[in-house]
């Protein structure tokens, strides 16, 4: 096979222009920090990569779900407490009420502090997280609870809200403000909370004992109930997100660790091939000084 000097030549550009490439390859990842950057670098990392980010944002999307529903079911607990105690002292007036001693002005006395719980009520079952009512249901722009010729009526929505926490994971908030107000099984007009503070309003108003002793206070205790059970529902809730926030960071990291390994350079090994193929494209510059220096005229001197 004969050597021309055309050839040297060609073979020389070639391997200097791959020399060159492999060195701004190296440069490349020195400043940006990752093993690729582009998919012809390495199809197959590429993808593992794209595939890892995109799990990443889907559970920090999860993760803000989570903390929402945490939040939201943290200040339903407090307003479900408050609420309890509420409804504890108005069981405490009815008990003082039953009382036949009692003169028509600590009737009336009675009477004012039970409305005054009524309206204390409806302002916590209010209660709002984030601008959004806790427990109108589905419904959270608008109040769910008004006072409708001193009763409290619920008027929210009747479905209780869903939260996505992990892929095809969901989780139901107990939002329907009826389940806690309504209960089946009380004395004729006892069935919501409302209803039952006016009769006993009423009760107090016309000293009927019998039924401040009897139906009232019994009806009474099983609305407390009633808050109590789902208080509890409500805080079952919420231990299983805060188990879902702990495997959610847990996921996280693993698969954080898991991308900083596929994607992020060793900075080391990468400043020690950058430097080797910097001499080595050093090399190649100096051989090629050899190689197009020589021309006709030098043969001609």
């Amino acid at each position: 096979m004969r050597i021309t000097n055309n050839t040297l030549t060609g073979n020389y550009l070639r391997n200097l222009s791959k020399n060159l490439k492999n060195m701004q390859k190296y440069q490349d990842q020195l400043s940006s920090g990752k093993e690729v950057s582009r998919p012809s670098d390495n199809p197959m990392v590429v993808s593992r990569v794209m595939n890892l980010d995109t799990r990443l944002r889907e559970n920090e999307q999860f993760k803000t779900n989570i903390d929402d529903a945490l939040g939201w079911s943290s200040t339903a607990d407090g307003a479900l407490a408050s609420a309890s105690g509420t409804l504890l002292r108005a069981r405490d007036l009815i008990i003082y009420g039953a009382n036949g001693t009692l003169s028509d002005t600590d009737r009336s006395a009675l009477v004012d502090e039970v409305k005054m719980l009524q309206g204390q009520l409806s302002q916590l079952f209010n209660t709002n997280y984030d601008g959004r009512y806790i427990f109108g249901g589905q419904e959270t722009t608008n109040p769910p609870f008004t006072m409708q010729d001193g009763v409290m009526t619920y008027g929210g929505d009747q479905e209780d809200l869903q939260r996505e926490i992990a892929p095809k994971v969901g989780i139901t908030l107990p939002s329907n403000g009826s389940t806690f107000t309504n209960v089946q099984g009380t004395a004729v007009g006892n069935e919501s909370l409302g209803s039952l503070l006016q009769n006993v309003e009423k009760a107090l108003e016309s000293g009927d004992l019998k039924a401040l002793s009897g139906d009232l206070l019994g009806d009474m205790d099983k609305h407390i109930d009633n808050v109590i059970r789902f208080r509890s529902k409500m805080g079952a809730v919420y231990n299983r997100l805060e188990s879902a926030r702990e495997r959610n960071d847990a996921e996280n990291l693993n698969m954080t660790e898991i991308l900083s390994k596929s994607e992020d350079i060793d900075l080391a090994e990468k400043m020690m091939q950058y430097s080797t193929m910097s001499t080595v494209y050093q090399a190649s510059l100096a051989t090629g000084a050899k190689i197009l220096q020589s021309s006709l005229l030098d043969y001609l001197r």
